[in-house]
């Protein structure tokens, strides 16, 4: 099958990748990741997807405008109002799981339209690997935006595969993360630190 493949991160697409292809599936990486901030981490990423890509030869469409409006507006914030007082802002926003399933929404329903408006198969995402994600939540979203939008979400389980994927970034010299992408679990991860 042509499957497009939402990419989160480069990390996260190689086994996804392997697997897909090993499959004898034809996977094409998807990238649209406004919940990714600040802009220097959006580039981060984007920079290194498109390095790997390139040695993977493994096509991926773009949607690489960095629009961090697209991921606020979905708790009625401006990015400017957050940029300029973070604490304020977060008031506005639901903890996870809440906001989570809201930020896989957002970016499974562009990759379910885009499927469907480009004539792949079906759709998945690379979320599907990480332990650090809610898969039940990933997945339920996936379903109903599948049968919304009318084309199929493959759900792979590749979260065995998570330390093979994090030793091959090893290798590669690939950007490994420390948080998800949004602001907001940054922001949890330094409170956590700073407790400690």
């Amino acid at each position: 099958m042509n499957i497009l493949l939402h990419i989160c991160c480069s990390t996260c697409s190689l086994e996804p990748v392997r697997l897909l292809r090993s499959g004898g599936h034809r996977p094409t990486g998807f990238w649209f990741n406004p919940n990714i901030h600040p802009l220097e981490e959006y580039h981060l990423r984007f920079v290194d997807l498109k390095r790997l890509s390139g040695e993977w030869k493994c096509d991926v469409h773009y949607l690489d405008a960095y629009r961090p409006q697209d991921y606020f507006a979905m708790y009625g914030i401006g990015p400017d109002r957050f940029t300029l007082n973070p604490t304020a802002a977060s008031s506005a926003i639901p903890p996870a799981p809440g906001r989570c399933r809201s930020c896989y929404r957002l970016r499974l329903e562009k990759t379910a339209v885009h499927a469907r408006e480009q004539g792949f198969d079906a759709f998945s995402t690379t979320l599907l690997i990480s332990p650090y994600q809610d898969f039940e939540a990933i997945a339920a979203t996936g379903q109903e935006v599948a049968e919304h939008y009318n084309v199929a979400f493959l759900l792979e389980d590749y979260r065995p595969a998570f330390r093979d994927a994090v030793a091959l970034s090893k290798e590669l010299g690939l950007y490994r993360q420390k948080y998800c992408g949004c602001i907001f679990s940054k922001m949890e991860r330094e409170t956590k630190k700073n407790q400690k």
